[in-house]
């Protein structure tokens, strides 16, 4: 308990401390060595251009004809500030026109939730990915032209591939079948690329470790909140356990665009601010659960779950058995419950007044199928696995359900992102 309480102030100790990192630099807002915005990209044309060109993506010597950027509309759940480039350009041999996508970190309202952002560090995990990883056949991601991140701000710059043609699924529609097939393929190259690898390119990737499993299983608040926290300790250090690969940490549809059905486009992963280390099971099960309708979910479910174990042993995975897939995937539905849960995790700290209407619909969207997640759990399994008492795991979900997730997606709960 005394090592919670230190934990716990730990936490707001560095809370506090990066308040004060914020506001020094919204206030004084030092030059970074990229743009904060669409605004400072327009203002840095040559950077940007000069940044595509040492690329490759822009001949070199040629003549700019067009630099145009414009704006992305922020007002949906985990937004960020996005822009759209257009370029043209004359060369020795002929016209060249490129189209990029910018991404830039959002700007908390408050300087507690800025805090909270820095302290994730997010987005230095987003730019690591694509600064290290695009490109690698295994990975289904845009294409990275310029990726950097400041750790001490939380500031962010990406140039990447603007997906063109691509086609995104909304939360509430959820992924139908046949592109659910796609992402569980995806997860199965990206996993079984790194399982039990030590890869030099995915260093900066950890595991969590377990104090911070700890204080995170503290946070539970209500009358399950002991037997919730000893839940998440439970399933989260399984997690850790090996065999462990790179996760994309986020993987619901929101964060997936598709080939459009006149064959443009291709599917990739986006936003990869959550990309850890971990049991490949969980990238797999969070996506089942929360993007996945119920009803696709039980009566597809298992095939997806054979068509990933077959990508894994293509992938050149060995020793992995069909029955520790289940295991490790029954272990990851349980933390997804209980991750997504917590207010700290659930909603990231770039939520603003443009996207709560869509941070309230993705709660209420998530909400209904953790619900009929709840309804299908095998409470037999857990107890043996676990030893925790499944009839109250079963009441402490369908209390804290509806409860727990509202309080995620409130911008006045105190723990809101």
């Amino acid at each position: 308990m005394l090592r919670l309480v230190f934990y716990g102030l730990l936490f707001r100790g560095a809370v506090a401390g990066l308040m004060v990192v914020a506001w020094l630099d919204r206030t004084f807002g030092r030059r970074l060595p990229f743009p904060r915005n669409p605004d400072q990209l327009i203002e840095r044309k040559q950077w940007c251009l000069a940044q595509l060109t040492a690329d490759g993506a822009l001949p070199r010597g040629a003549s700019v004809q067009r630099f145009e950027v414009v704006r992305f509309k922020t007002a949906q759940a985990f937004r960020s500030l996005c822009a759209r480039v257009r370029i043209e350009v004359a060369a020795a041999d002929g016209e060249h026109s490129l189209e990029v996508l910018a991404k830039f970190a959002p700007r908390p309202e408050s300087l507690r939730d800025h805090a909270i952002f820095i302290l994730q560090d997010n987005h230095g995990k987003e730019a690591g990915v694509y600064a290290n990883l695009a490109g690698d056949p295994n990975i289904a991601m845009p294409q990275s032209y310029f990726a950097q991140a400041d750790p001490g701000t939380g500031n962010l710059c990406l140039l990447l591939e603007l997906m063109r043609g691509a086609v995104e699924v909304t939360e509430r529609q959820g992924c139908p079948p046949e592109l659910c097939e796609l992402a569980v393929d995806a997860f199965a190259n990206l996993h079984a690329a790194f399982w039990q690898r030590s890869d030099p390119r995915t260093q900066f990737l950890r595991s969590v470790p377990d104090p911070v499993i700890d204080f995170f299983g503290s946070l539970f608040q209500g009358p399950d909140r002991v037997l919730l926290g000893q839940l998440l300790r439970s399933v989260w250090r399984h997690d850790n356990q090996e065999p462990t690969t790179v996760l994309h940490g986020d993987a619901r549809v929101g964060n997936m665009l598709f080939p459009a059905a006149d064959g443009s486009g291709r599917f990739v992963l986006i936003d990869w601010q959550a990309a850890r280390k971990g049991k490949g099971a969980f990238d797999l099960a969070y996506f089942l659960v929360l993007s996945v309708d119920a009803n696709v979910r039980r009566s597809h479910g298992e095939r997806l779950l054979d068509r990933y174990h077959a990508g894994l042993l293509q992938g050149g995975v060995r020793g992995y058995t069909r029955q520790m897939l289940s295991d490790d995937y029954q272990f990851a539905c349980l933390l997804t419950l209980a991750f997504v849960s917590l207010p700290l995790l659930s909603a990231e700290s770039s939520g603003t007044a443009d996207n709560a209407a869509g941070l309230r619909e993705l709660g209420e969207v998530w909400t209904g199928r953790m619900a009929d997640l709840v309804q299908d759990l095998d409470f037999d399994w857990i107890h043996a696995h676990t030893g925790l008492d499944p009839l109250a795991l079963k009441a402490a979900f369908e209390r804290s359900g509806r409860a727990s997730i509202g309080a995620a997606t409130d911008t006045s709960n105190p723990w809101s992102a």
